[in-house]
């Protein structure tokens, strides 16, 4: 008689839908709801139509182990990812306490916890936590992918390439990437250097990582939180001894900084040989505005006669007269920052350039080798900027401004002229802000350049 009221009274710990029960779990995409329907396990098997997987569930918490696998994949992706989710995965969303999708600048915290057993086990495998974003909070189409490996084993590698070692959550993590263009959404996966067999983190921690680098837009939607395995080869006896994850959102509005660049040209310590000089650097990416229209760049140069600062550019590129403002034979230091309106970033170095031998001014007028259309300075502009051209020989010209849909919108020259070297000022008072086109033409010579208008 005490056995049976201490066997009741233990009974008595759990509800009574969540007594414990063990099944088992076949098929391609064969699933199971547990723990009430608060997380939801799938077999997700697609690598070979002939590999067989069968997992053993207990539907009262978070357990599963993969008791038949005959995985024998040997490309480049896994044969199948058995695994446990809170959320939503393409539009299957588990039904308690499910807060996803959710906005990454709503997160507040993101915490999971993972406890694996992989003993015994052989063949090529990963033990991976996963997430996916996407732009509207369907979880039907994919903008990214992150994944954490805490454990792995045989001879795999995260796609892409490794781009850093980053420390997180108290561990070290070597963080892989690869774009949309070749992954077709972006790839992420921080891959632990000292495997684990439990963890517990915060997923909020590897977003800000992800997204400080643009890989994450913060206006994407985090739509579920996952943990399995990715098998390629004999993966009996993997097993998730427990799995939690849970969301909490009214996350106060961050701003993400924009994303470190590099700058591209003149290569350092360079001697130029024109006063001339076009500066170039990679774009920046805002993480919190997809189309990047609020990415303002703040150029600086200084030297022995000069500090300057130039702002309002939004290109990669300036052209920098410094004929009347710079020495010869004169090293002068620059560099870029990008801005938000809130944070700014600066480019990962500064650079430094060695002016050229000023060149005695000749009076007299020489004829042009060649036709040419020169880059208008400045660039970008507001109101006027000049816009310069060489004719070699006498022809009718006409020089004229169009709009990004190719519409003529001014006419600034249309008639005969005289070998030599010409200049134009364009007056943009009555045009809006812009990108526009110059176009010239000399007989048989056609050329049209991009400038932008800002005000």
């Amino acid at each position: 008689m005490k056995r049976t009221l201490l066997f009741c009274a233990a009974l008595s710990f759990l509800p009574m839908n969540l007594i414990a029960q063990t099944i088992t779990v076949t098929g391609q995409y064969g699933s199971t709801p547990v723990m009430g329907g608060e997380y939801s396990v799938m077999n997700n098997v697609w690598g070979s139509t002939t590999d067989v997987q069968e997992l053993s569930v207990d539907t009262s918490r978070t357990y599963f182990s993969v008791i038949q696998s005959e995985a024998s994949n040997t490309g480049n992706s896994p044969a199948s990812y058995p695994f446990i989710y809170k959320g939503c995965h393409f539009g299957a969303c588990t039904s308690k306490d499910n807060p996803l999708p959710m906005r990454i600048n709503q997160i507040k915290s993101a915490p999971f916890t993972w406890s694996i057993s992989k003993e015994g086990v052989s063949g090529n495998l990963d033990c991976s936590y996963e997430s996916w974003f996407d732009v509207a909070g369907t979880s039907y189409t994919h903008a990214a992918e992150l994944m954490v490996w805490i454990n792995y084993q045989g001879s795999i590698e995260p796609g892409g390439n490794q781009v850093a070692t980053v420390q997180i959550g108290g561990h070290s993590w070597n963080v892989f990437f690869a774009p949309a263009a070749t992954w077709n959404w972006n790839y992420i996966a921080y891959e632990i250097t000292d495997p684990t067999d439990s963890v517990s983190l915060d997923l909020k921690d590897f977003i800000r990582d992800a997204a400080s680098r643009g890989y994450l837009y913060t206006i994407w939607y985090l739509d579920n939180m996952e943990a399995g395995f990715e098998i390629w080869t004999d993966g009996t006896g993997l097993t998730t001894k427990s799995f939690s994850a849970s969301v909490t959102g009214g996350a106060a509005d961050t701003n993400y900084a924009p994303v470190p660049f590099a700058l591209t040209s003149p290569a350092n310590n360079k001697s130029l040989s024109s006063m001339i000089i076009p500066f170039e650097w990679q774009s920046s990416i805002d993480p919190d505005d997809t189309d990047q229209s609020d990415l303002e760049y703040i150029f600086h140069l200084s030297g022995p006669n000069i500090d300057t600062t130039i702002g309002n550019i939004y290109a990669d590129t300036l052209t920098f007269e410094g004929t009347k403002c710079l020495q010869s034979l004169t090293t002068y230091t620059w560099y870029v920052q990008a801005t938000d309106g809130i944070d700014t970033t600066a480019s990962t170095t500064e650079r430094m350039f060695k002016t050229p031998q000023a060149t005695r001014v000749d009076n007299t007028p020489q004829t042009p080798l060649k036709f040419s259309l020169y880059q208008n300075y400045p660039n970008p502009f507001n109101p006027n900027t000049t816009i310069s051209y060489d004719l070699a020989k006498l022809t009718h010209v006409t020089l004229v401004v169009y709009d990004v849909l190719g519409r003529a919108v001014a006419t600034l020259v249309d008639e005969n002229r005289d070998a030599g070297r010409y200049k134009a000022v364009f007056d943009a008072n009555k045009f809006p802000s812009g990108v526009y086109f110059y176009g010239l033409e000399a007989g048989t010579y056609h050329d049209t350049k991009k400038f932008l208008l800002l005000k």
